[in-house]
C-alpha cells in the first residue's frame, strides 16, 4: 500500500469464543450481505 499513502488497513481480531468475536462476526455478515445484494443487482453480460 506503500503507493497509495492515503489507505489504511485495519485489522480487527478477539478471543475465539468471545463477545467480541461475535459482534465481529455479526458485523462481518452484515458485510458479506451488502456485497451479496450489490452483486445481485449488477446487469448481466
Amino acid at each position: 500500500m506503500a503507493a497509495e499513502p492515503a489507505l489504511t488497513l485495519t485489522i480487527y481480531t478477539a478471543e475465539p469464543g468471545s463477545a467480541s468475536e461475535e459482534g465481529l462476526r455479526l458485523l462481518s455478515s452484515w458485510s458479506a450481505t451488502a456485497e451479496a445484494e450489490r452483486s445481485s443487482h449488477q446487469p448481466s453480460d
